[in-house]
């Protein structure tokens, strides 16, 4: 891919034409201006964004003012055609609102197309000029183009000071030759990492109070709640519903009351029965008192009296008297026998009556519930199942958290192991970036050991360290961008992974001495020619004046100055064509 324009549907734009090779856009500034004295007050960073943009990036935020709601941004590219090994002219243009649409004109890959989404043509980017395989959750082609079209420069490896570390390795893995695929899969890592930090602290600190921690107590909890529920669904499921219930209950009750009272009235009537039988079976009095009129007349005789005619005949009438009545009594008594005797027969079979229909009634009320009981029982099962449902998701979930932290250590190790052996297995491809890492940083410092080192953290991370020895200077920052970004887009052009292009704001050399920017260009120069693709530089004039002096003439800019110059001086001379802020 080359970039041959870029342009504005507002005219006041100045439009830019690239060529193949080292492109230099030079900003001229007049004596007296100051960096940043407005938003677009050159726009040699503005260039890069216009390029992002086109590309997929999101909107900038100095895009964003009311000048530019109207404009958009064109652009033509030399882009591969994804039905043959040829390259086709493509016309690009995006609207600064709405910003969620492109149009494509000339590409085989949009299949007719020219509106496209700005999802779908970010997703033909990564596809046909990235290669970045579909499963591959990284490297986005947002972060891929601010690797090869730089606008930040705060550390060699990334494209935007929010990137994580395992993106970068994942975007610098992919251009270098490793898989992304596997390089991805430190993100999941990354991801339950986090989620168990934040769920940990939320337990601890009783910001999820269903959760727990203990295990061995929720297990306690559910086989408890598990046999009480168990016990409660066999004793329901026996249930037999009497909606006559309680009729029946107090049915029972009732008998039960008139069994008392029949037991209460027999016990009396027995012990009035055993008093009859006892004053029946005492000894007939008769013969004692004939026995004292014998003994009497003896007395009488012995004393010399005889006894009157007359007394003992009053003794022979107080004697029949006394038969008369003894016989009366027990003729009483055994009356008053007999109707206890039938009375509690009668209480007998009433209480044998009684207690068998009380017998069916109690063996009904045992096979059967009452229906408010059932209902109750129902509602006490439920609650059980809803308690234990409850303990066994807090159980799984408290596992789940348990056992998250052996998951991460797991996948860590696993990680870490199959990004060694992928190293391993590609270190002949990465011979070549490394080695060139090294020479070309033998090239700008002459006196300082340049190295590029690649390996695997013990997160399961690539590392991808571009390191130049001595002090860590921000100018020494600003080579080792350099070539860490000509290495990278070297290697991947000849893996079809990237672009023919590499872009870098002048910012990259802001605070390196003009001797090593001058090694950069040439070297740039040289390497763009040698391997085939575009490197665009934008530099202030002044500051390129400074290099090609300090160079002694080793670097002369002047092939590669494009003819479209940007200028601080007027309203017009930057890059719109007009002042905004």
């Amino acid at each position: 891919m080359f970039v041959r324009s870029i342009g504005s549907t507002d005219k006041r734009f100045r439009p830019i034409t690239f060529r193949d090779g080292l492109n230099i856009l030079v900003a001229e500034r007049s004596e007296g201006a100051v960096q940043g004295d407005s938003r677009n007050s050159v726009g040699k960073t503005s260039v890069v964004l216009v390029l992002r943009y086109l590309l997929g990036s999101s909107l900038p935020n100095d895009f964003k003012a009311p000048e530019l709601v109207d404009h958009v941004f064109t652009g033509t590219f030399d882009l591969p055609d994804p039905q043959s090994v040829g390259i086709q002219e493509v016309y690009i243009s995006r609207a600064v609102s709405p910003t969620t649409r492109v149009r494509v004109h000339g590409w085989s890959a949009t299949n007719g197309k020219s509106d496209v989404h700005i999802d779908e043509w970010r997703e033909l980017l990564a596809r046909h000029l990235f290669h970045v395989p579909a499963t591959a959750t990284r490297p986005t082609v947002g972060q891929l183009w601010g690797q090869l079209i730089r606008s930040y420069f705060g550390n060699p490896t990334k494209g935007h000071g929010s990137e994580a570390d395992w993106e970068s390795g994942a975007k610098l893995g992919h251009l270098l030759g490793l898989s992304s695929e596997l390089l991805s899969e430190a993100g999941d890592i990354v991801r339950l990492k986090t989620q168990s930090k934040v769920l940990n602290k939320a337990v601890q600190e009783g910001a999820v109070s269903h959760l727990a921690l203990d295990e061995s107590s929720l297990r306690a909890q559910v086989a408890n709640a598990r046999r009480q529920r168990d016990k409660t669904a066999e004793e329901l499921s026996g249930f037999r519903v009497d909606e006559r219930y309680a009729d029946h209950q107090d049915a029972a009750d009732s008998l039960t009351a008139r069994i008392g009272a029949i037991n209460d009235e027999t016990l009396s009537l027995r012990r009035r029965q055993r008093e009859i039988a006892a004053a029946l079976f005492e000894k007939d009095s008769a013969p004692a008192e004939a026995r004292v009129v014998d003994s009497l007349t003896r007395l009488y005789a012995e004393l010399g009296v005889v006894l009157n005619e007359a007394v003992a005949r009053r003794y022979e009438e107080v004697e029949a008297f006394h038969h008369s009545v003894v016989r009366n009594r027990r003729s009483f008594l055994e009356r008053e026998s007999q109707a206890v005797g039938a009375r509690l027969t009668w209480l007998d079979a009433s209480r044998r009556r009684l207690d068998t229909e009380r017998a069916d009634i109690m063996t009904l009320l045992q096979e059967t519930v009452a229906l408010n009981t059932f209902m109750e029982a129902q509602k006490s099962l439920a609650r059980l199942e809803a308690e234990v449902a409850d303990l066994e998701r807090r159980l799984e979930s408290a596992s789940s958290l348990s056992g998250l932290g052996d998951q991460i250590k797991i996948r860590t190790a696993n990680l870490t192991s199959a990004v060694r052996t992928e190293l391993n297995e590609r270190a002949e491809t990465l011979e070549a970036p490394i080695a060139m890492f090294s020479e070309l940083g033998g090239e700008i410092y002459t006196e300082r050991e340049a190295r590029l080192l690649i390996k695997p953290t013990s997160n399961g991370l690539l590392n991808v360290e571009p390191r130049i020895s001595g002090d860590r200077s921000t100018g020494v920052q600003g080579v080792e961008t350099f070539i860490l970004d000509i290495v990278s887009v070297i290697t991947a052009i000849s893996l079809a992974r990237a672009p023919r292009i590499l872009v870098h704001d002048s910012h990259l050399f802001d605070a390196t001495d003009g001797r090593q920017v001058a090694s950069c260009l040439n070297i740039g120069a040289r390497l763009a020619d040698a391997y085939d693709f575009q490197y665009i530089v934008t530099m202030n004039s002044d500051f390129l004046d400074t290099v090609e002096t300090q160079s002694d003439g080793a670097f002369d800019a002047a092939p590669y100055i494009l003819d479209t110059k940007l200028s601080d001086e007027g309203e017009d001379g930057g890059l719109f064509g007009f002042r905004f802020d």
